[in-house]
């Protein structure tokens, strides 16, 4: 068995974290890494899952996802051969943290008979796009954050100077 993670903290609530990720039409805006995903976020739902790993070319595969509790895990696999042989699971968990805001982790577990085979190489880059998707992630996540928490009526200015509103006679 093989198995590649990383995690990032995100200064977001869970629900606001689990809506972009279940959000599967708007990765290509925002991914770098798992460019599209085609199907919805469903228990048993067939998944079209396509990866850009950085120097290489885009590939997709078909999936199934076998595991969705909102706002914490999702999961799918891929069998790549026949059963037994080689499969992976790709795992996104959020994890809510004491102080406020959330660690999200993703992991891809890869096994079977060849699992083996999967160098150092595909490993790093896993490693690489898993880090750029979760620091994408906490980007989107903390500026829709940063947006919602907004007062109402009043203008922030990009160099962060608040104005409030004008009064109405």
């Amino acid at each position: 068995m093989q198995q590649v993670t990383a995690s990032i903290d995100i200064d977001a609530p869970a629900s606001l974290v689990w809506a972009i990720l279940t959000d599967f039409a708007s990765y290509k805006r925002w991914n770098p890494f798992i460019r599209a995903i085609l199907g919805r976020p469903s228990n048993g739902n067939a998944l079209r899952v396509t990866l850009q790993r950085r120097g290489r070319a885009a590939v997709s595969a078909s999936s199934t996802l076998t595991y969705l509790r909102e706002p914490r895990e999702l999961r799918w696999r891929r069998r790549h051969l026949a059963p037994g042989l080689y499969s992976s699971e790709h795992r996104f968990r959020i994890e809510a943290l004491p102080a406020g805001g959330v660690r999200f982790h993703q992991t891809v577990q890869i096994e079977g008979f060849f699992a083996a085979l999967v160098g150092r190489g595909d490993q790093r880059a896993t490693q690489e796009g898993f880090h750029a998707m979760n620091h994408a992630l906490k980007q989107r996540a903390e500026r829709m954050q940063a947006r919602s928490a907004e007062p109402a009526g009043e203008t922030t200015y990009s160099y962060g100077t608040t104005v409030p509103p004008m009064p109405v006679n």
